[in-house]
């Protein structure tokens, strides 16, 4: 790019964001460097976790699924600010030329690759490099693992044969040394990084000596390094947005060569070309020519493939210039073009940059507004992984936005063909919808001005915001309603559970939030993610949320209400129920029965009307319980159940299989005589107010040992679906879609 030329500012300032310090087992030094790959994961060298681990340097053995230390340069420096990553791809030392070991003293070898993965991703400034091809010549910089801005080391590729660089410094200035190795090898004329730092060379007895090699070490090429981690299935995924911005600034020759008609449609005069140009290396905080030419046309199209946000900030500046409909058809022409290369995006800088200022500030307010509005926005489709949580930091806004600038748009007709409203700009209306006040004005007047530079109907815009009004003033007095699965694989050990958890939405859908079937958790970790999710819900704090728990059969005596939430910092503990309605609920019990269903629709619509049934020593057996429920107690909706654990489990799993929605029994008790321990959760009185009795029950009884009982409550509320019942309609057909009754084997796992 001639016209267009790259700052003059910190070469290593891209790289560094993603450096990261490896640290040895004690945390006490630099084991080397590595760097951020994608995600969660990072890449350095073997032989740097074969350090960290105190093992052989170049010893091949693969340590298996260690955890070591790491910390991120750009966050912090210090040893207390570590991280821990699992290893999850081992490329071992190998000999140059062979499969063998590295023999000692050699000066160069192959593989030695290491991959591991974070607990969960880095904030930013972390982020990806792009990265590209080595060749010799290129000025390259490395750096120490600790990321002082003082340790960069200059050199130049001497030599490269497509697999090794060999790299050459100057007699002055640092030196690539110990605790560089894993680094990035970070080009500033290419603006990526091509190579990875292993070694340095040291003079071998006789050849020649330490003033031909003072200053010469070594590094992986990237070619390489990518081949390696191919060969190990550790290659980066080619659709993730991490992975496409290593694939380098390859433009798309074609998409490319598009854009020059409607670019010479709309800046065909050198002058008006100039003058835009030049407001947007500015705004892009590149350098331009103050000689009074013009870029190119084809030299303007390559920038607006290959720098991000280039095309929108282009764009925002010939919106307010526009020469008529032709103008506005062929700025749309040019936007759909973008659309097809990775570099451009959805806002400007200019709008990118005052949407981080407005978030930041109302997720510090209140964190659970953007994945609430999200959730209400995008109600059909998948949400972007950072607001499946449900809340959000402010230091997550800007992958949030990122994400969403990529998700698909508005799935609703929109007229004249003109474009579809994107899913960033309805989340936008939904947070400004439950915002409110001046916050919510000044959202709105940011949505209107992108809406309108990106060409979308106003009445496009407008539905979105009445939906966006709608929804906020319904979700005022709606409680929140947490679904939860409980399931156990057969390996899983008995204390642990694998965990799926959605929240209830206010039109009566619901939207997976978090997923723990991964691996098993403990009862804590279960209850703090509970916990986090009916504490970031729409409708939270205004009442007492409902949490309905879906187990298995075997796992009706689970104490989950039990299960401790409370995070380190709490002054005391947060037993699930004391702060909700914690139900219980068997599907499979239900599925089980002929008539289950009918039933429990049938009793649940006479709950008000109908007794309560008492099962305790009066009814001898099953057989009983069941004539009893099918002909005194035909509407019976409540049934306490007492009596010896054994006899009681049969008669639970009896009622519920016969549809009674509601069934309370304490799980403490051990004998017909311990029935009068539930009077104080008052089982007879009204039943709708019965789960807020048991919770005051339970707040009592965890405080008090006095309180021996433990009540347990199933309570199957017949709106309520079951996680087997969720459903995932067709984006652009809404919820009344063809596949809006798909059952989880064709895909509902996935619902939102």
């Amino acid at each position: 790019m001639g016209w267009f030329k790259a700052p003059d500012a910190d070469p290593s300032a891209d790289a560094r964001g993603a450096l990261v310090r490896v640290l040895s087992a004690d945390q006490g030094r630099t084991a080397g460097a590595g760097v951020y790959l994608a995600g969660r994961r990072l890449l350095t060298c073997a032989h740097v976790v074969n350090a960290a681990l105190g093992l052989r340097m170049l010893s091949p053995r693969d340590p298996g699924a260690v955890t070591l230390d790491v910390s991120f340069p750009a966050l912090a420096t210090g040893p207390a600010d570590a991280r821990q990553a699992r290893l999850v791809a081992w490329v071992p030392p190998r000999a140059a030329h062979h499969q063998g070991p590295v023999a000692d003293g050699s000066l160069e070898w192959g593989g030695d690759l290491a991959v591991l993965e974070l607990e969960e991703e880095p904030p930013p400034p972390v982020g990806p490099v792009r990265w590209q091809d080595m060749r010799a010549g290129q000025l390259v910089r490395a750096w120490y693992g600790g990321g002082q801005p003082f340790s960069y080391a200059d050199v130049q590729v001497g030599s490269c044969d497509g697999r090794i660089g060999y790299l050459d410094g100057q007699l002055s200035g640092a030196a690539v040394d110990d605790g560089y190795s894993g680094g990035p090898l970070w080009s500033p004329a290419d603006g990526a990084a091509v190579g990875l730092v292993m070694g340095r060379i040291t003079p071998p007895t006789g050849a020649f000596d330490a003033r031909h090699t003072v200053r010469r070490s070594w590094g992986l090429t990237w070619q390489s390094v990518r081949q390696e981690l191919s060969r190990v299935g550790a290659a980066p995924d080619p659709l993730s947005p991490g992975a496409r911005a290593m694939a380098g600034a390859a433009v798309d020759d074609a998409v490319r060569d598009m854009m020059v008609g409607p670019l010479h449609a709309l800046l065909g005069d050198p002058t008006a070309r100039a003058a835009h140009s030049t407001a947007l290396g500015a705004a892009l905080g590149l350098r331009t020519r103050t000689d009074g030419t013009a870029p190119t046309v084809e030299e303007l199209a390559e920038l607006l493939c290959t720098v991000e946000r280039a095309l929108p900030t282009l764009a925002e500046s010939l919106a307010s210039s526009l020469d008529g409909a032709r103008g506005r058809a062929e700025l749309d022409r040019l936007l759909a073009l973008g659309r097809l290369t990775d570099a451009a995006g959805l806002l400007s800088v200019a709008e990118h940059r005052a949407l981080l200022v407005k978030w930041d500030h109302l997720t510090r307010q209140d964190p659970g507004l953007l994945p609430r509005a999200a959730t209400a926005a995008l109600p059909y489709v998948d949400l972007p992984r950072s607001l499946t949580a449900a809340r959000l930091a402010p230091e997550g806004v800007p992958g949030a936005v990122r994400e969403l600038e990529e998700w698909p748009g508005d799935g609703s007709p929109v007229p004249d063909e003109t474009p579809r409203l994107p899913a960033l700009l309805r989340v936008v209306e939904y947070a400004a919808a439950e915002t409110g006040g001046m916050a919510c004005q000044a959202l709105q007047d940011w949505s209107g001005r992108v809406a309108a530079r990106l060409g979308i109907h106003p009445s496009a815009l407008g539905e979105r915001r009445a939906d966006a009004a709608r929804w906020s003033d319904r979700s005022a007095g709606t409680g929140v309603r947490v679904l939860v699965e409980l399931s156990r694989h057969p390996q899983d050990p008995a204390d642990r559970y694998r965990c799926a958890v959605w929240r209830m939405r206010a039109d009566g859908t619901a939207a997976r939030t978090a997923t723990g079937t991964e691996r098993p958790r403990t009862g804590r970790e279960i209850a703090r993610l509970v916990r986090e999710v009916a504490g970031g819900a729409e409708g939270a704090g205004r009442n007492v949320a409902l949490v309905a728990v879906s187990v298995a059969p075997d796992a009706l005596h689970l104490p989950v209400d039990e299960w401790d939430g409370a995070s380190a910092e709490e002054f005391f503990p947060a037993p699930l129920g004391e702060d909700f309605h914690l139900v219980l609920r068997c599907p499979q019990i239900r599925r089980r029965s002929r008539t289950g269903a009918g039933d429990l629709l049938r009793r649940w619509s006479a709950r008000h009307q109908s007794e309560p049934l008492v099962a305790d020593h009066r009814i001898s057996d099953e057989m009983e319980l069941i004539r009893l429920l099918k002909t005194t107690h035909y509407d019976a909706a409540r049934v306490i159940v007492h009596g010896p654990v054994g006899n009681r489990t049969r008669l639970l799993h009896f009622c519920l299989a016969m549809g009674v929605p509601i069934v309370l029994w304490d799980r403490a008790a051990v004998a017909g005589g311990d029935a009068a321990r539930l009077d104080g959760a008052g089982p007879y009185g009204p039943v709708d107010e019965l789960p807020e009795r048991v919770r005051h029950f339970r707040v009592r009884a965890y405080m008090d040992p006095e309180v021996p009982a433990r009540p347990a409550l199933v309570w199957e509320d017949a709106g309520l679906p079951l996680p087997d019942e969720l459903q995932l309609a067709d984006p652009s057909l809404g919820p009344q879609g063809p596949d809006a009754t798909a059952r989880p084997s064709q895909g509902t796992d996935q619902a939102t």
